[in-house]
């Protein structure tokens, strides 16, 4: 079964609905975390393989792990705020059938640590997914709302809960503790577009958690960064 998980919460009801459209046509099943909902939104209904959940409380961007999947599923994790194109799922999946899925998991949005030139001699490398990418890139985080794995290598609910507003850093430390790698993989320039509009922008995580991080991500992004690899940052055929 092919399965996305998307979260989302009440001002963003459009965006989740545009990114349901787009997407419940690519899957099988598309599970929708309704943070903050009282009742599940009527359209909702027009999607027979939605499986829409209101959970008892906000679990944010964790709510994309508030499904459990079958060990063998082909996962999706997605953003409500991202253009997903029409051939998104069929193209990620080409990309898993090259790499395969194992111990792996592949995305749009990452990042990696890597030496660089100047003064600071190591510091991130950024891949926006809505930038170009000519590589395979082997990563350290990997942004959870453009990613592709199995059903095993999903984290449970319990391991992502308590890292709402930061999942991504808690999920890169996941899959790095269960000896998965992760991958970056090409697209063309804009392949996938930003839709949250200006009157959103404070809304987003970016803003609300990741400039002003809590002290327990900042711990984690410590971690993450002392456990990183020679391979951060290598093309797949270099590595591979």
């Amino acid at each position: 079964m092919i399965r996305a998980h998307l979260a989302s919460f009440p001002p963003r009801r459009a965006l989740m609905l545009d990114t349901v459209r787009r997407l419940a046509p690519q899957v099988d099943r598309l599970v929708v975390c309704l943070n903050e909902y009282s009742h599940i939104p009527a359209e909702l209904a027009d999607h027979p393989n939605v499986e829409p959940l209101i959970p008892d409380t906000d679990l944010k961007d964790a709510g994309k792990f508030a499904a459990a999947p079958a060990p063998d599923d082909i996962v999706l994790t997605v953003d409500d705020d991202i253009a997903f194109p029409d051939d998104y799922v069929v193209t990620l999946r080409a990309q898993a059938d090259r790499i395969g899925l194992d111990k792996a998991v592949i995305g749009f949005q990452a990042n990696a640590w890597v030496y660089k030139k100047g003064p600071a001699a190591m510091g991130w490398r950024n891949f926006m997914f809505f930038k170009a990418a000519k590589h395979t890139v082997c990563v350290d985080v990997l942004g959870t709302g453009t990613a592709m794995m199995l059903g095993k290598n999903v984290p449970p609910l319990k391991d992502m809960q308590t890292a709402a507003g930061f999942v991504d850093v808690r999920f890169a430390l996941w899959q790095r503790g269960q000896g998965n790698t992760m991958w970056t993989v090409p697209r063309t320039d804009e392949y996938l577009q930003r839709m949250l509009p200006d009157d959103l922008q404070d809304s987003s995580l970016f803003n609300t958690v990741t400039r002003n991080p809590p002290q327990q991500m900042q711990a984690e992004i410590t971690e993450l960064i002392a456990g990183c690899g020679e391979t951060s940052g290598k093309r797949w055929d270099k590595v591979a």
